[in-house]
């Protein structure tokens, strides 16, 4: 795992799990490594890492839990409830990142993408850049 702040200029996704389900842990390491393998690097706050590692989490570049964690990221993709998506959207408001969170089969009103469809965001995402939510301040 890198933990020093990539600087290339490819495409990014950052990657937040309610770490306390195991599901939404694992469903986050398939979808790293299904970014990676389409290219596209991955990053993790470090409090979410050794959850989504022991469910193979591929090369990933960790960064601390601050604002800044998702700048230069195209997209913050969110596993887990409303409250994740919600710590998440608090997390990435100042750098403004878009946030998509997955609906992992419970009650969530804030999710966009559901996990039963994770094929199908991965391929809208990787291949045509849509962003199916996006979140942000006002103004």
């Amino acid at each position: 795992m890198s933990t020093a702040p990539s600087t290339s200029g490819g495409r990014r996704v950052l990657i937040l799990a309610h770490t306390g389900r195991d599901e939404a842990s694992k469903v986050a390491a398939e979808f790293a490594r299904a970014m990676v393998s389409e290219g596209i690097a991955v990053r993790v706050v470090s409090e979410d890492a050794p959850a989504l590692e022991r469910w193979g989490l591929p090369d990933a570049e960790i960064v601390p839990v601050e604002p800044a964690a998702g700048r230069g990221c195209e997209l913050a993709v969110v596993f887990g409830g409303d409250g994740t998506l919600l710590r998440a959207a608090e997390l990435v408001r100042e750098c403004g990142t878009p946030l998509v969170g997955v609906n992992l089969g419970h009650v969530g009103f804030l999710a966009e993408a559901d996990v039963d469809d994770l094929d199908h965001t991965v391929r809208k995402f990787t291949r045509e850049g849509d962003l199916l939510m996006t979140l942000g301040t006002a103004g």
